[in-house]
């Protein structure tokens, strides 16, 4: 099938894993190894798809087993369920779909895995189903769509501001106020501001795992995506970009109280912000991803691919909570009885 794509060892055939502390591409077999310019030289690298070929796919075949398998819209890169090949729709990545850039991950699975390891051993009351080495094993590598924005903004704040100081006179404390009007305005320049662009994913989180270091930014290629899940976007760029506006806006504003001095209160009268040169690239970047379910509540766990910064929620087990709490009683109902023997 066209749209199917498979990264192959070029001693043995097998599947190619992107390998990130090597920054390499990896076979799993007969474990050679491989450089960008080697795949691209050996015409690793996906061919253009013709525009009346880009089209949704809801199954695929797996190119090393043969197993068709059925995916979600925007799965774009993924794992062959039967023989765990790494299969690359590459339809999925075309025309409109198809990214400017991405960073590479830096942090392997292991690695990923025992980050989440250490925080969630630190989470006295989690269940202990979320501690499993099978639980911990569900860990995923994901690109996730991002669309990346460059702006200009040319921003004003009108407030006013008070310095208040108190001193005693006799047998009163005078306090003094002095009222200040601060205007302030500025033009400020964005780039690469990131806005998630999965629905899938919740937007508080993705911005949670920032900053990434844009420094890796590189020229997307299908190969990097091999060994890793990945999506496509469905959220349009037009909504992402009210959200960019309130982020930059926001930025914007505390700059400029930063800049309007020290006050002992601050407020804002009237602000107006005014956004030019806009520019966007859609763009994947690095996540580990574990979802729990518990308590009919979903639970999201992810770190940043490259920077391993994490960030998420676990649930409260009722019945860790009641039982340290009963641990606490007892062992203060004891002090006190005990104590209150000694005493006597």
């Amino acid at each position: 099938m066209s749209g199917i794509k498979a990264f192959r060892c070029l001693n043995c055939g097998a599947g190619l894993e992107f390998h990130p502390p090597s920054q390499k591409w990896k076979c799993h077999y007969c474990f050679s190894e491989f450089e960008k310019q080697q795949l691209d030289a050996a015409g690793q690298e996906a061919e253009v798809v013709p525009e009346n070929e880009a089209t949704e796919l809801d199954s695929y075949h797996c190119q090393n087993c043969g197993a068709e398998l059925v995916t979600d819209a925007t799965l774009a890169a993924t794992h062959c369920l039967y023989c765990q090949s790494p299969t690359i729709i590459k339809t999925r990545f075309a025309g409109e779909f198809k990214p400017k850039s991405l960073i590479p991950f830096y942090l392997t699975k292991e690695q990923a895995e025992e980050i989440y390891r250490e925080w969630i051993a630190k989470k006295r009351f989690a269940p202990d189903e979320f501690k499993t080495a099978d639980e911990i094993k569900k860990i995923t590598g994901v690109y996730a769509p991002f669309w990346l924005f460059d702006c200009q903004v040319a921003g004003r704040i009108d407030g006013e501001g008070t310095r208040t100081n108190s001193y005693v006179m006799g047998d009163y404390r005078v306090t003094n106020t002095k009222y200040y009007q601060v205007v302030r305005e500025g033009d400020y320049r964005y780039e690469r501001v990131p806005v998630d662009a999965s629905m899938k994913l919740d937007d508080e989180l993705m911005q949670a795992v920032e900053p990434f270091d844009y420094s890796a930014l590189t020229d997307f290629s299908l190969q990097y995506m091999s060994g890793f899940t990945a999506e496509k976007y469905d959220k349009p760029v037009e909504d992402a970009e009210k959200i960019m506006a309130q982020r930059v806006e926001s930025q914007t504003e505390n700059q400029l109280r930063r800049e309007a001095g020290t006050y002992s209160s601050f407020r804002i009268r009237d602000k107006a912000f005014t956004m030019k040169e806009k520019a966007h690239a859609y763009s994947m970047l690095p996540v580990y991803v574990l979802i729990h379910q518990y308590g009919g509540k979903e639970y999201l766990f992810m770190i940043n691919g490259q920077t391993g910064k994490v960030c998420g929620e676990a649930p409260v087990s009722n019945t860790k909570r009641m039982t340290f709490a009963g641990v606490v009683f007892a062992a203060v109902w004891l002090l006190g009885v005990l104590g209150g023997a000694l005493i006597v």
